[in-house]
């Protein structure tokens, strides 16, 4: 078994060190996109042009692409490895974190929460009146 220790080894780290790195490379790029934005300065009486930082979501698909893997060819390649998984784990904890805190400081837009949340599980679903009139009421009868 000794040998087979020096094929997850990645400039002196071990597989998982190296894929949290790159993880972790792949998010400073995310959070430090830009845009350049030209609006007419009604102030200035011209069209004014400025660069803004927009940051994007990080996302599993989004750092496979940067790495230059496929999603399934990620997962088949490091999914079942020993030690790996956690790291998998944790890349997807840190990108679902990412989305949520930039919904909240209001760094993506608040009409597009459904559409991100619905793709880690969460819901907007509202109870509908047919489930309110179809409910079921528990009464303490007990103390009459």
């Amino acid at each position: 078994m000794a040998k087979n220790t020096e094929v997850f080894k990645v400039d002196g780290k071990t597989l998982g060190q190296a894929i949290w790195d790159k993880f972790l490379e792949y998010k400073e790029v995310c959070d430090s996109k830009t845009v350049t934005r030209t609006e007419f300065s009604q102030r200035e009486s011209r069209f004014v042009t400025a660069v803004i930082p927009a940051p994007i979501s990080c996302t599993v698909k989004g750092f496979c692409n940067y790495v230059g893997m496929t999603e399934q060819n990620f997962y088949q390649t490091y999914a079942n490895r020993k030690g790996i998984e956690l790291v998998i784990a944790r890349i997807k904890d840190e990108c679902e974190m990412d989305v949520r805190e930039k919904f909240e400081n209001g760094t993506i837009n608040s009409r597009l929460a459904g559409l991100w949340m619905s793709h880690y599980g969460y819901t907007t679903k509202s109870e509908s009146k047919d489930e309110v009139k179809n409910s079921v009421v528990i009464v303490d009868d007990l103390d009459e």
